[in-house]
């Protein structure tokens, strides 16, 4: 082990933010890209804004690989498990126990290597097994209605809370007639969360062992500096380190939890089963991990950071059709604007985030949010409200007062 490693993402932004007086979150911040720095914006919330003047064509971020996924029930045996490849829709032909597809061997064993305890693989199996016995939809009856909707979601999760409390005493053959009705929808919720919770286990593990490591060794302290950031930053890193970093970016992502039930209140049933459905088939070394808030949390960074994961086509405005999504922190304090300056490209499970213009220091970087060229005013307005953002780009405003 080099004596100046940093062994964690903890300590890397502790070491970083002292020597410069800044806060841990800032520090952590700072390392996403040497092109840009995010803060915040004239707006609301943050951004990320231009360092140095940007030629065009500058991949100016890699996202290497989602910290939680999922691949839509329909298109799971079609759809690689690691990355997203898909083949003319023919079912895939390499399999983890028989219920997990991948495209090629090499995406088989790039999964095994991020799970060698088969700890996911097996949960993944789980999930199966018990979606196909619990598959269904919730009752009209058991949605809340909109009178005092607050206090029925907060019962729903005192009785949640009660049901979680009362499984410990039951028996194994009871607590296996235990069946949380969830759809297709809730499907892909499930996967996300558990790829989630799996990323939390491996950075932990790993956090722990280094913290081992450096209590035997006599290590010399790593001289972080301010112009020593760019050689920090995701790109630099191996990938348990990227890791490392994109759980702790995850931490302090917003979550949108509250408000999408508030708008769709059958929701807090739905989010109610899933973790229901998860309490029963996680192994137990997630478990650290689980608890309500929790979970609550981790579907709700994604209601408003995650990336669709669609499928090939030929051109901006021709049909797609929906694979799941992913969650990539370090990419999520990306903006989006209707003219939009960066370009996100996927390959594989990675995307990489390319300059499409020159662009000056300064300047804030945005993306599309997968909104088409050709959508109206409107239409692309209200397609962002659903993922809770107000768009005020320059091609929008230019629009509204036409």
């Amino acid at each position: 082990m080099s004596p100046h490693r940093i062994s964690s993402a903890d300590e890397l932004a502790s070491r970083f933010s002292a020597s410069v007086g800044i806060t841990e979150e800032e520090a952590l911040l700072a390392h996403i890209s040497p092109y840009f720095d995010v803060k915040n914006t004239i707006y609301g919330g943050r951004g990320c804004f231009a360092r140095a003047q940007i030629p065009k064509g500058t991949v100016i971020h890699l996202s290497r690989h989602p910290i939680g996924s999922s691949v839509a029930r329909v298109f799971r045996k079609e759809v690689c498990t690691w990355c997203f490849g898909y083949q003319d829709g023919k079912t895939l032909k390499h399999r983890l126990h028989d219920k997990i597809y991948f495209c090629s061997q090499e995406c088989v064993a790039s999964f095994v290597k991020s799970d060698p305890e088969d700890l996911l693989a097996q949960t993944l199996v789980r999930v199966e097994l018990l979606f196909a016995q619990s598959r269904g939809e919730v009752s009209d009856k058991d949605i809340p209605g909109d009178e005092d909707l607050d206090a029925e979601i907060s019962r729903i999760w005192a009785a949640t809370e009660k049901w979680e409390s009362s499984l410990a005493r039951l028996k194994p053959s009871k607590k296996a007639q235990i069946r949380p009705v969830v759809n297709d929808d809730d499907y892909c919720e499930l996967r996300y969360v558990l790829g989630v919770l799996h990323s939390m286990y491996q950075t932990n593990k790993a956090e722990k062992l280094h913290q081992r490591e450096d209590d035997s060794e006599d290590q010399k302290p790593a001289n972080v500096t301010p112009d020593g950031a760019s050689q920090l930053s995701l790109s630099g890193m191996d990938d348990g380190e990227a890791l490392a970093i994109e759980a702790k970016l995850f931490d302090i992502l917003h979550s949108s939890e509250s408000q999408k039930v508030h708008r769709y209140p059958y929701l807090a049933v739905s989010y109610s089963n899933i973790y229901k459905f998860i309490r029963l088939i996680a192994p137990e070394e997630y478990l650290p991990f689980i608890s309500i808030q929790a979970v609550r949390d981790i579907i709700g960074r994604n209601l408003t950071n995650a990336f669709g994961i669609w499928s090939p086509v030929t051109s901006s405005d021709e049909e797609r059709e929906y694979f799941g999504f992913g969650v990539y922190p370090s990419a999520s304090f990306f903006n989006h604007s209707c003219k939009p300056n960066v370009t996100k490209i996927r390959r594989g499970a990675s995307y990489e985030y390319i300059a499409k213009e020159d662009i000056p220091v300064g300047a804030e970087l945005c993306i599309s949010y997968g909104i088409r060229e050709s959508d109206g005013l409107k239409q692309r307005q209200d397609a962002l409200r659903e993922w809770f953002f107000e768009c005020g780009c320059s091609r929008c405003t230019t629009e509204g007062k036409a």
